[in-house]
């Protein structure tokens, strides 16, 4: 009996300390958020880093569009084709973006200054008319629309002596029944060249252009680009795209 009283202390004191130990070994279940102080940059020391601040600046994102490049000669059969289709031109270029919203005076030309307009683009007899037909005298002096590169001079079913043109931003131009040219294919122009006097070869009535403007051979309505009432470009940015059949979307922006 005298044993065992004595060692009921050692047990109390040996039981003590396991739950001492097993409460200092819990996890903390609340954790402390300390806050960092912003960095502060005295003014001296700023201005010796030499830290550009327009580097961290927030600008519009700027997307890359793929130049168009175009030959400086041309096949046979390039030259010798009004409506000339490119297969490659929309691959290469899912969409082309034509801006004309600040273009310069030099960057365009109206193909003949003061003609009233002869007949329209659209319906015309029962077929479609694909240009515009400009009249003012005969034998007029007919300028380049756009800087590009001559790819077709000479004649064509229905045109008679026709001029095309290929532009750098994608573009053809279409110059019809004319009287004498001026140009051959090959020649890199600028906007407002002489290209050709007004005639009336081919399938026409009278001396008069008859002016086409082109997307991949297709052709379009020149009032999207040019006001003929003016006869001004539209400060607009336009933007082609092909369909899954081919077929071009024509937005303006």
């Amino acid at each position: 009996m005298g044993n065992n009283i004595q060692i009921l202390p050692i047990i109390c004191f040996f039981l003590a300390g396991i739950y001492s130990c097993s409460s200092s070994a819990k996890i903390a279940t609340q954790t402390n958020v300390f806050t960092v102080p912003p960095l502060s940059i005295p003014d001296c020391l700023y201005k010796q880093a030499g830290i550009d601040d327009n580097i961290y600046s927030i600008r519009p994102a700027e997307f890359y569009e793929c130049p168009i490049q175009i030959k400086d000669s041309f096949t046979n059969i390039e030259k010798c084709i009004v409506g000339l289709k490119d297969e490659t031109l929309f691959r290469k270029h899912p969409e082309i973006i034509l801006h004309f919203e600040n273009i310069t005076d030099n960057s365009y030309h109206f193909p003949l200054p003061g003609a009233r307009l002869l007949s329209p683009y659209g319906r015309r007899n029962g077929r479609q008319h694909t240009g515009i037909d400009l009249k003012i005298n005969r034998r007029d002096t007919i300028y380049a629309t756009f800087d590009g590169i001559v790819r077709m001079v000479g004649w064509a079913r229905g045109y008679g002596n026709v001029i095309v043109i290929r532009h750098y931003n994608g573009l053809e131009t279409v110059y019809a029944h004319n009287s004498k040219h001026m140009v051959s294919s090959g020649d890199k122009i600028i906007a407002g060249t002489p290209i050709a006097l007004t005639g009336s070869t081919g399938r026409a009535t009278t001396d008069h252009l008859h002016f086409e403007i082109r997307m991949n051979g297709t052709p379009i309505n020149p009032n999207i680009i040019i006001d003929f009432t003016t006869q001004q470009i539209r400060n607009q940015r336009i933007v082609f795209t092909p369909d899954q059949k081919g077929k071009i979307k024509i937005e303006t922006v």
